[in-house]
């Protein structure tokens, strides 16, 4: 008996104390309670954690669906107002004999009956009833008083008036309860969020603007653990500013919204509101293009070039930041009422810890990284995965705002060449001229290694060192990429990871040009030098089906990262929307395996036309002087705008001045990859178009490249495609190829 007493002694404080704030300096990085997937409820409860209002109930948990009793209402109430500072001066007198001095919400429960503002009273028996479930017209009632509503200014039957009220002011919206409903947690942190943004009573002013210092409005939260431009640490990172929490730190359920930072008196950060209205929606990147992002469904969605991107703490557009969005980012999509993306938002946190798996198909190591939390979503390599598609040295990381377990197989073999600050506890490490940030799971590993030797590093999604070990079969190197500048002794290859490496390549004069804008696998075993294979593709035997995502027999997997070149162009990723249904085997340059034998990587050798600068050629003659002597060499160039033209160049092909054609350059600019001249459609009537993107001639459909070139002869001025049609009824279409070989009309041509 004593024993139970006890118990239950200590539970009654553990649920009491689970209704108070944390103390200040508090951190938290990722969502704090497990039992919340409700995206809406997380941010109401993070909004009103910040301010102390409510709290969790032990262990990581919320209990979203848990009642509330009326001194738990009462203690939010008064902690929203910024008074439960004075609770000490309400909590040594009695004013109900079932709230004695002792109870634990004296003090709250005397302030909101006694104080300034009278927010309830007690039953008619002269009871509070503080242990009672507290009513959905009771908290609502309580919120009413705290905007300035009484008895007598909503109407005289209760709870009528304040019901009804409470409706048109917008208090209750998203809430739909009968009266006598009891309140969960998460109704009643709808309910208190709600009133931040309710007017007071007769005023244009929201009540979270009563309890502030002050507000600064339409700024969107990048990051909740930042360091300022001062030093100072644990600061909330927005587009307008840094700010310092006031109470407690902020986990990142709020990163990425917009809304109002709200400061108290002292200029500290109190909580972050975010803007009601609009939506958005969280996605894993599988092709970022330059109008629209793709999913691994291949669901698209379109964004502006315009549209603001907030990406690594940083404010950019669309169009300067696409082609830096790898496959596996998560990125959310945020719309404005009208549905149009309003900013794009890409958080800028970086795995703080990592494990790796230790056999294959085995989840064992997981949960040293959600704890006791089983409901994630596995991504492996940017694609939705499973336990059993682990395998032994794959490095996971975890991402609590998102609750995704996020897979790499990324592993690098170099030498290695640096380390901060030393040997035994390295933060840092350099690679092949890479710095790379140090996990603590990579720390003991790495003790193992001394500079200058070769060393495997298995590596996190966003490249940090989760693990290392000696090179071995076990774990095979697969570092590759594209090389984009080469010489004898330097050379700079662009990582399918996003990595760019450089180092001394030890080639000679012979074999330099063989490897520019070629794809090669990367790795080093001497300080300042890096060894490059060239790369070739396996014979798969069969063409490449881009409907039932097939090459040959071989499945292709939904993550499959495809890239287009020309001769030796630079890579571009795209998309399976760009592609023709079926593409000859001819076309492949190569074919990345993964885990399971299934093809992720994909290079094609043109085959969209996409990758040509199309135009007007011209031809001249150009003396060129080098250590032979003086020469005139014919160069080619495509005026593709007004007063715009690519280098002239040598070569290219056998074209006639101001014919209509395209050209690609090399990957360093210096020199023509390939030249195409297009085929001539003659006066075309623009009615007879199907709407802007196609057009039917003789029974052949041709499709409109999305930034067709249109000309005016008469005027020999670039315009636009509305001022073509305009300017005549009728116009010359020169395309590259035929639609089932992914052909397009390039240049539109009016006259006179």
């Amino acid at each position: 008996m004593k024993t139970t007493r006890i118990l239950s002694l200590v539970l009654a404080i553990v649920l009491v104390a689970g209704l108070f704030p944390v103390t200040a300096g508090a951190t938290a990085t990722g969502p704090v309670f497990t039992d919340i997937s409700d995206a809406e409820t997380a941010r109401n409860v993070e909004i009103l954690r910040m301010m102390g209002v409510i709290d969790g109930m032990g262990g990581g948990l919320f209990q979203p669906d848990g009642k509330l009793t009326r001194a738990q209402f009462c203690k939010m109430a008064i902690t929203m107002m910024g008074q439960a500072e004075a609770i000490g001066q309400y909590k040594d007198f009695t004013i109900f004999p079932d709230v004695r001095g002792t109870h634990w919400a004296a003090g709250y429960i005397n302030l909101a009956v006694r104080g300034e503002t009278k927010l309830l009273s007690g039953y008619p028996s002269g009871t509070f009833g503080p242990d009672d479930l507290i009513t959905y017209a009771q908290a609502v009632t309580i919120l009413m008083r705290l905007l300035g509503y009484q008895d007598d200014t909503v109407g005289v039957i209760w709870p009528d008036g304040y019901l009804s009220t409470a409706a048109t002011i917008g208090l209750t919206s998203g809430l739909s309860l009968s009266a006598n409903a009891s309140l969960t947690r998460a109704q009643a942190a709808k309910l208190f969020v709600n009133l931040l943004d309710t007017h007071v009573k007769d005023t244009s002013t929201p009540y979270v603007e009563t309890i502030s210092g002050s507000t600064v409005k339409d700024v969107v939260l990048l990051s909740v653990d930042h360091k300022a431009d001062d030093g100072t640490e644990h600061t909330m990172l927005t587009s307008e500013g840094t700010y310092k929490p006031s109470k407690v730190q902020p986990s990142t359920v709020l990163e990425g919204t917009k809304g109002t930072v709200v400061l108290d008196k002292n200029g500290l950060c109190l909580t972050f509101l975010p803007n009601r209205g609009g939506s958005y929606q969280t996605i894993t990147i599988s092709v970022a293009k330059s109008d629209h992002l793709q999913d691994a469904s291949g669901k698209q969605y379109p964004v502006s070039t315009k549209t603001t991107v907030y990406y690594e703490g940083k404010t950019s557009t669309y169009a300067e930041i696409f082609k830096s969005l790898r496959t596996g980012t998560v990125a959310t999509v945020y719309y404005n009422a009208a549905g149009v993306a309003d900013y794009v938002f890409v958080s800028s946190t970086a795995a703080t810890d990592a494990v790796i798996i230790d056999k294959d198909g085995s989840s064992a190591n997981l949960s040293l990284l959600t704890g006791s939390s089983t409901q994630y979503t596995i991504y492996k390599n940017g694609a939705l995965s499973s336990v059993g598609e682990l395998r032994q040295y794959d490095v996971a990381t975890y991402d609590s705002a998102t609750k995704i377990v996020h897979v790499s197989d990324t592993r690098l073999t170099g030498c290695y060449e640096d380390v901060y600050p030393n040997l035994e506890a390295p933060s840092q490490i350099t690679v092949m001229g890479i710095t790379f940030n140090v996990l603590p799971s990579a720390v003991s590993d790495l003790a193992r290694f001394k500079i200058g030797n070769t060393v495997t590093l298995l590596l996190t999604r966003d490249n940090q060192v989760a693990g290392a070990m000696a090179p071995s079969t076990d774990a095979l190197n697969n570092t590759c990429g594209i090389v984009t500048a080469v010489s004898e002794d330097s050379a700079t290859v662009e990582l399918f990871n996003g990595l760019t490496v450089s180092g001394d390549p030890g080639l000679n004069a012979n074999s330099v040009d063989n490897y520019i804008g070629q794809l090669v696998k990367v790795s080093s075993y001497k300080v300042g030098q890096i060894s490059l294979s060239r790369l070739s593709s396996t014979s798969i035997g069969g063409n490449f089906d881009t409907v039932n995502r097939t090459i040959g027999s071989t499945t292709v997997t939904d993550n499959v990262q495809i890239f287009e070149k020309v001769g030796n162009s630079g890579l571009t990723q795209i998309a399976y929307a760009e592609l023709p249904q079926t593409i000859s085997a001819s076309k492949i340059v190569y074919t990345g395996r993964d885990y399971a034998n299934r093809i992720n990587v994909i290079v094609l050798d043109d085959v969209t036309g996409d990758r040509y600068t199309y135009g007007i050629f011209h031809k001249e003659q150009k003396e060129v002087t080098d250590s032979f002597g003086t020469s005139r060499l014919t160069v080619l160039s495509v005026a593709y705008d007004n007063e715009k033209e690519t280098p002239a160049l040598p070569g290219g092909g056998n074209y006639a001045d101001g014919s209509f054609g395209g050209l690609v350059l090399s990957v360093d600019g210096n020199r023509i990859a390939n030249s195409i001249a297009l085929n001539k459609i003659s006066n075309v009537a623009f009615n007879t178009w199907n709407g802007d993107e196609s057009v039917t001639v003789q029974g052949i459909t041709y499709p409109i490249a999305e930034d067709v070139r249109c000309y005016n002869s008469t005027t020999q001025r670039w315009m636009s495609l509305d001022a073509a049609r305009s300017f005549a009824s009728s116009a010359d279409l020169y395309y590259d190829r035929t639609a089932d070989q992914g052909g397009k009309v390039r240049v539109i041509v009016v006259s006179q």
